[in-house]
């Protein structure tokens, strides 16, 4: 009986060095795994390396290139999962993106417009499209672009800013200064929003009305410097205009 009793305590801590084993490999495979979701790129070039016949990861791998402004490999991406699935317009969007960071905007539309051509609705091929146009300086055509992005996604902040910016662009401060007063009842909070505003009542000579929303910005963003310069500029003039008085 004494001679089991050792062979007991060698099986129970072989066991404990394969559950221990399993546990480690576990947690090792977890931590890579959590290491990978933590970059897009990898994440991607990971997803298209073990599923090279499927379009979305390519697609996907694009964005993430483009949001690193790497249009480059994006336009290569956004080409793969082209080939590999037609009549996909999401590629085109990242395709026409990509070229639009590259400065060639004539073909960026051409991309944008290849989207629409699949899904006539695709509020992202307006929006982008109203980029390239405003980039060649073709503003009206801009605007009306932008005005599409906006009719079907109304909650999108960034296409109605853009708007807000093409009417300021050709002068039309009215329009702008109404566009982005819808555009805050969306999103109160957003610093950038009320920036502009008070660069569009500045632009009107509306100083007061400009002043508070300068203010609010450095509410909501305190160590925002232009809107800190321009709010003591202002504060300035106001003070000699009421000294000239």
């Amino acid at each position: 009986m004494g001679q089991i009793e050792p062979i007991k305590q060698i099986r129970q801590y072989l066991e404990f060095i394969v559950l221990f084993g399993l546990v480690l490999t576990s947690g090792l495979a977890t931590y890579q795994r959590n290491f990978v979701w933590k970059d897009d790129i990898t994440l991607w070039s990971d997803c298209a390396k073990n599923s090279p016949s499927k379009a979305r990861p390519h697609n996907n791998l694009s964005v993430a290139y483009n949001e690193k402004d790497l249009p480059e490999p994006a336009i290569a991406e956004s080409i793969t999962a082209l080939m590999l699935r037609k009549n996909y317009p999401n590629p085109f969007i990242s395709l026409g993106d990509a070229y639009l960071k590259k400065g060639f905007f004539d073909t960026a539309i051409m991309a944008y417009k290849s989207a629409l051509s699949i899904k006539s609705d695709y509020s992202d091929a307006y929006f982008g499209m109203g980029n390239a146009y405003a980039k060649k300086g073709e503003m009206d055509t801009a605007i009306e672009t932008f005005k599409k992005a906006v009719e079907l996604r109304p909650n999108d902040i960034t296409a109605r800013v853009n708007l807000a910016a093409a009417y300021g662009s050709k002068g039309l401060t009215d329009q702008a200064i109404a566009e982005l007063q819808q555009t805050m009842v969306i999103k109160p909070d957003s610093p950038d929003i009320h920036y502009n505003l008070g660069v569009a009542y500045e632009e009107k000579g509306l100083l007061f009305n400009a002043l508070a929303e300068y203010k609010t910005v450095l509410h909501l963003r305190p160590d925002d410097h232009e809107a800190s310069y321009k709010y003591l500029e202002i504060s300035r003039n106001l003070k000699l205009r009421v000294k000239g008085n």
